[in-house]
């Protein structure tokens, strides 16, 4: 099993794990390993960001639905969702209390203004993951372009001596 390899140990930094080695010393064979991991890790962290988003984006409208839910709405017609592209005719009933998912199949019914509270700390706490997230890709993509790189050069030394070899003999 070969030791691990550190993208950080290309740049010559200190942090890189114990054990690893620098990019330049690996074969191409280890090189092509982290980059098929590297690619995976990319692949996950792109989807468990749009995971993030398209829920910050579902919270928002929540929200968004909260703040239209007032004493005088009451008793006023309005479009009830049954799915994303299916409405039917309703008339606004309760502007006091909603039911809420709170996750894993529970519902809650709590006030407007706690509903509020709920969504934005949920909102909040959506949008530091995806900041967690983003920087981690950056971090996944970055050390991705840098084993491309390295991987260029050992192929273009590769072909020089094959070159040199042909020329020679």
């Amino acid at each position: 099993v070969a030791a691990p390899l550190s993208a950080m140990a290309a740049e010559g930094e200190g942090d890189a794990p114990a054990g690893s080695i620098p990019l330049t010393q690996a074969s191409l064979q280890q090189l092509n390993m982290v980059k098929q991991q590297l690619e995976q890790e990319v692949k996950n962290l792109r989807a468990n960001l749009e995971a993030l988003r398209e829920g910050e984006s579902r919270f928002k409208a929540s929200s968004e639905t909260l703040n239209s839910l007032v004493p005088e709405n009451e008793g006023k017609p309005m479009l009830v969702p049954l799915t994303t592209s299916l409405y039917i005719d309703g008339h606004m009933k309760n502007t006091a209390k909603v039911t809420v998912d709170v996750g894993t199949g529970y519902y809650i019914e709590m006030s407007v203004e706690r509903a509020k509270r709920f969504c934005g700390k949920r909102l909040q706490m959506l949008t530091d993951n995806a900041t967690k997230v983003e920087k981690a890709l950056k971090e996944k993509t970055k050390n991705y372009q840098m084993v491309m790189q390295t991987m260029q050069v050992k192929y273009a030394k590769m072909q020089e001596a094959m070159e040199a070899q042909k020329s020679g003999t």
